[in-house]
């Protein structure tokens, strides 16, 4: 529970008010805070208050007693009391959870404010719970100050904690009070309904629309449900009444029989081979004529039903199938089986109601997700996403469910029957195995048999008949998808959904920007500290397997600043890979001024990189000793450089962001800045090792030689050599020496960088820059093949095959499509020029399959590219094959359209020549009449 007492001094510039209001935060953190009011005056005098209480806030009006208007200054004071203002979270530079009570004093306040004053008072009981001391956060715009509180005065009793403030401050400034307690301190009340709401009221739209769905689901069963026929039927072995074929396949809805029924229903005739459908708008692909006698007619019908009966059921044909689809579906009032009274079309409220609630609550929650994402990174929190989206799929189901039903009448029950009477009789006499192909009643029971099997069985008719096997010889038409096409489109699919996958998930290979986790502070807590100087001793060995074992000690001299949000933490990182070979890194321990502390391991797969933070709980102030101990236990990789082989050792000490300079005050950082001081690393070889040594030294860059990616320094200075430094005080130039190698007494070889050196040297600070070494600061070291034990130059190999994969994928990608495009681009112009009619499958590769691997091949263009510096020497040739690419899509798109078009063009035509020949023949029959 937590007494609050608020006082102001309230000057109305404005003009005289009636009521001044307060509001406070009273549903905080899932609870609610139960608010009560114990007194409010004006001047020391009771005043008249009405409390109006919200649902995360409520409202304290205060006027005068004798309702005079409020103008001059006046004192006012409130007095009111809260309760379960702690709640529980994680603290993420400890990473453990924490009571914590963290309350904004303004809340809402609408004023500007010129001066604050407040006092925390903390029982004893409660105070010997703290993790660390207060803090207080005053922010507007970009301007923030965070202060960690100190006691004010402790008693047997108490804690009192105070914090003043002369700014002006702006209206809505933010003033909030953090303290943080040992988990358990306080019990969590029972969260509050509006906070169930808040979290869970998303899944509400959920839960209505599953419901919609099974009502929906319902009403297609049992109100819009099928009429009864009769109790039975029987066999049947005539065609039922006034329904032809064609209309026996739309009642039943089977549109991958269509094109099968049609052809069986094309009978050569005396005149034409195709007699009116009683389907409207029923369009046959059998044209034949009158040319060759009824034996010839014949023939050519049984060949185009064997073709159409090895295309049916067959995955090819689904352009048939939707173009047959689509007609069904959009016939409107010219249905013939709604004008038969077949079917009905249900047309209510009911219906009504169903297709448009859940469009309507979709519609609401997109609206809300786009306003969502004004607040929050939705790739972070992702759930409103996926709940909008999961409301999708379901709103998108029941108004499919919903959206055409067509349910049976009496009258199509009764038909159904007869067809269903057909179907035992065919199947008991085994109608579709032995025929004859034109049975009239054929059509109806091949309805009711498998697309696939309906069809095989009318092409085994029509070759059983016309005793010729290659009958169906050239099935496969224009409208009919082959397999290489459709192998072709699910491949560039599978590849774009590669891609994609690929650049959302792995990192840009070639990129320069991958961020390592100390370089911008970004882990929790290390913002508020900063290292003022650093001793670095190094000393590698083998052990007794013949490994080599680097063993490092790092003294850190560290300043924290307390006055930060969080406790400050320090960071160290280190390589833990280097050429996909693991180094064997582990941090030993880390000490403050010789304390052993916690810390955690955080590794850094981007970079390679392994990161050590420390997670105190208390906030430490001013400088300390950080003491860190880590091994390398596999610190020397095999490397290959053509056909030479070296087992080599690149230690890195520090990541070459390292800076040699600090602030003596972290919050005032333009007060300028001094050196960092100690700056020394050593590095000692064991005698065992002093003799297989080819070459070494300080880790340094040159831009003539080959680097290794995400290495910055690929090459070595000398251990001893010379420097010059341009003096600030004589604007001269001073040679001083970097470096130096010594033999102790034991036969090992050490190594030294001090910079104190550097400085006596010269009479003042040097900085790096001086020193020239802007690489990462270590050392580099070849050994002669065979010094160490388990070293596979393979690794070295294979690391740098899979860093160049995304290029070659790229390339290799791009000359796919290159090769693809030109081939659809010669077939389009031969089709073209040959006057053949374009098919689907040409349509499909060159406007589908083929644009969509090139939409991949720029994704990937993209994300291998994109990210890569402008002096990468893959760019150029990237781009000229990219270039390539996209000119020869667009070739082969418009070679492919113009084939289409001259393909129309050519059929319109022919029918325009032979509807006027039928004129011609029927005009000179009539005259010989």
């Amino acid at each position: 529970m937590a007494q609050v007492g608020e006082s102001y001094t309230a000057d109305f510039l404005n003009g005289p008010e009636r009521a001044i209001e307060r509001r406070v935060v009273t549903e905080f953190h899932g609870h609610d805070a139960r608010f009560a009011l114990h007194s409010a005056t004006i001047d020391g005098e009771e005043a008249r208050v009405d409390v109006a209480r919200g649902p995360a806030y409520t409202t304290i009006r205060v006027s005068r007693a004798d309702g005079e208007r409020l103008e001059g200054e006046h004192e006012i004071a409130i007095a009111y009391e809260l309760h379960d203002l702690v709640s529980t979270v994680v603290d993420e530079t400890i990473d453990r959870p924490l009571d914590q009570w963290s309350w904004p004093l303004f809340a809402s306040w609408p004023q500007a404010t010129a001066g604050i004053e407040a006092s925390f008072t903390l029982s004893r009981e409660i105070a010997d719970e703290l993790v660390r001391e207060p803090t207080v956060y005053i922010g507007f715009l970009l301007a923030n100050v965070t202060q960690r509180l100190e006691p004010d005065e402790r008693t047997a009793e108490s804690v009192r904690y105070s914090f003043s403030n002369d700014q002006n401050l702006p209206p809505n400034t933010d003033f909030w009070f953090t303290a943080s307690f040992e988990p358990g301190t306080f019990v969590q009340p029972p969260t509050t309904a509006l906070f169930w709401w808040q979290s869970y009221g998303p899944l509400l739209p959920l839960a209505i629309l599953a419901v919609l769905l099974l009502f929906a689901l319902a009403a297609r069963r049992v109100v819009w449900a099928d009429s009864e026929g009769e109790p039975w039927y029987l066999p049947r072995s005539e065609p039922p009444d006034d329904l032809p074929p064609e209309l026996a396949a739309r009642l039943l809805r089977r549109t991958r029989h269509a094109e099968l029924i049609d052809a069986l229903r094309a009978k050569p005739g005396r005149k034409a081979s195709v007699g009116p459908s009683a389907d409207p708008g029923a369009r046959s692909v059998f044209k034949d004529s009158t040319e060759g006698g009824a034996a010839a007619r014949r023939e050519r019908w049984l060949r185009h039903v064997a073709r159409v009966g090895r295309r049916t059921g067959r995955f090819g044909s689904t352009p048939t199938v939707w173009a047959q689809g689509s007609r069904w579906s959009g016939s409107g009032k010219n249905d013939p089986i709604l004008e038969r009274k077949l079917r009905w079309k249900p047309d209510s409220y009911v219906r009504d109601t169903f297709l448009l609630a859940p469009i309507a609550i979709t519609l609401v929650q997109w609206g809300l997700l786009r306003q969502l994402s004004e607040q929050v990174i939705l790739s972070v929190v992702w759930w409103p996403f996926a709940f909008v989206v999961v409301s999708t799929a379901l709103a998108l189901a029941t108004v499919a469910a919903v959206a055409k039903p067509r349910p049976l009448t009496r009258a199509g029950a009764l038909v159904l029957q007869q067809l269903k009477g057909i179907r035992a009789y065919a199947r008991s006499t085994r109608l579709a195995d032995r025929g004859p192909i034109d049975d009239p009643l054929l059509p109806y029971a091949l309805l009711f048999e498998p697309p696939r099997a309906a069809g095989d069985a009318a092409t085994g008719l029509a070759i059983d008949e016309a005793r010729d096997p290659g009958l169906a010889r050239g099935w496969r038409d224009d409208r009919f998808i082959s397999i290489p096409a459709m192998l072709a489109l699910a491949a560039s699919l599978a590849v774009l959904a590669g891609a994609i996958v690929t650049v959302s998930t792995q990192p840009a290979p070639y990129s320069q920007d991958h961020d390592h986790l100390t370089r911008f502070d970004d882990l929790p807590g290390t913002f508020y500290t900063q290292t003022t100087g650093f001793e670095i001793e190094a000393e590698l060995s083998r052990d007794g397997h013949g490994d080599a074992r680097l063993g490092v000690v790092e003294r850190n001299t560290v300043d924290f600043e307390e006055n930060g949000p969080r406790a400050p933490q320090f960071a160290r990182e280190w390589p833990s890979e280097r050429l996909g070979q693991d180094l064997g890194l582990e941090i030993v321990s880390m000490r403050i001024d010789g304390e052993e502390i916690p810390f955690r391991v955080v590794d850094n797969p981007v970079t390679d990189s392994r990161a050590a933070v420390t997670q105190l709980a208390r906030a430490l102030s001013g400088e300390h000793e950080v003491e860190v101990e880590y091994v390398l236990d596999h610190p020397v990789v095999a490397v290959t450089r053509g056909a030479e082989t070296v087992e080599q050792l690149r230690w890195v000490a520090q990541y070459f962001f390292w800076e040699d300079e600090f602030y003596p005050d972290l919050r005032s950082p333009f007060d300028g800045t001094e050196p960092v001081r100690p700056i020394r690393v050593q590095f000692a070889l064991a005698p065992e090792l002093v003799d297989a040594v080819r070459q070494g030294g300080w880790i340094d860059g040159d831009y003539d030689r080959a680097r290794e990616p995400g290495e910055f320094g690929n090459w070595f200075a000398p251990w001893e050599y010379e420097a010059s430094h341009l003096s600030e005080r004589t604007d001269e130039f001073v040679d001083f020496r970097v470096g130096s190698l010594s033999t102790r007494a034991d036969g090992a070889q050490v190594a030294v960088l001090d910079f104190d050196a550097f400085d006596e040297a010269v009479g003042e600070p040097v900085s790096t820059h001086s020193v020239g070494l802007g690489s990462d600061l270590g050392v580099r070291i070849d050994f002669a093949r065979g010094t160490f034990a388990d070293l596979d130059p393979r690794g070295v190999e294979q690391h740098r095959a899979a860093y160049a994969m995304p290029y070659a994928v790229l390339l290799v990608l791009a000359a796919l499509v290159i090769a693809a495009s030109i081939a659809v681009l010669a077939v389009a112009t031969r089709v073209r020029w040959s006057g053949r009619t374009s098919s689907v499958s040409l349509l499909l590769v060159g406007w589908a399959a083929v644009p969509i691997a090139a939409v991949a091949q720029f994704v990937l263009f993209c994300w291998v590219i994109g990210p890569a510096p402008g002096s990468d020497p893959r760019i150029p040739a990237a781009l000229i094959v990219g270039g390539l690419m996209f000119v020869a899509v667009i070739a082969e798109m418009i070679a492919v359209g113009r084939a289409a078009a001259g393909a129309a063009t050519a059929a319109t035509v022919a029918k325009r020549k032979s509807g006027k020949n039928a004129e011609e023949r029927s005009g000179k029959q009539t005259e010989e009449n």
